[in-house]
């Protein structure tokens, strides 16, 4: 079957013409990524991002030419969004530890009214998350869970685990980047 039939299944929604481009580019997808990254882990997390974006985009996709050079520029400005944002991340941290440095307190990040006001924040983030989302997010992030933990107690692969886990993570980071203001956003940075 070629790239075309795959793409023709995949809009249909078929998740063996799925596996089969997953199967397909996944090896090239990685070594590629892995040039910008130069590490495995955040590799395979992006890897994981380009494919779940295909399978959301499965029935707008409307490729003439090359699949393959879809894909790797998908994956590329999938790993120029990630790494841009971990810039920014840096950042605010290096920002936090220069203040923290030049002796201003946790107590100057926050007050007892920042911190209620992040409290609520972060639980609208997450109750509006998907329930396997939310969940994931809840067994890992509050409380302390392996990922394998976490994805046995969910009944659900380790890999589908981090897919959840992965997005309701990025789904709260825009809902806190949306609606917090930017000391929150710094807290929220400082205590990873």
């Amino acid at each position: 079957m070629n790239d075309q039939d795959l793409l023709q299944q995949l809009a249909l929604g078929n998740r063996e013409a799925f596996t089969t481009i997953y199967q397909q580019y996944h090896g090239g997808i990685y070594n590629y990524l892995l040039k910008f990254t130069r590490n495995p882990a955040f590799t395979e997390d992006l890897v994981h991002d380009v494919f779940l974006k295909i399978w959301e985009v499965r029935t707008q996709l409307d490729i003439k030419k090359s699949f393959d050079a879809y894909l790797y520029r998908l994956a590329r400005n999938t790993a120029i969004t990630q790494l841009n944002r971990i810039s920014l991340y840096d950042t605010i941290r290096d920002e936090i530890m220069h203040r923290l440095s030049t002796g201003i307190n946790d107590q100057s990040l926050m007050n007892a009214v920042e911190a209620k006001q992040y409290e609520e924040l972060l639980q609208k983030a997450i109750d509006q998350l998907p329930p396997q989302r939310r969940e994931a997010f809840i067994l890992c992030r509050q409380q302390g869970m392996s990922y394998e933990e976490a994805a046995a107690q969910m009944n659900i692969s380790r890999n589908t685990f981090k897919q959840h886990l992965s997005l309701a993570v990025k789904a709260i980071r825009d809902y806190l980047l949306e609606h917090g203001s930017i000391s929150l956003l710094i807290l929220l940075v400082s205590l990873k």
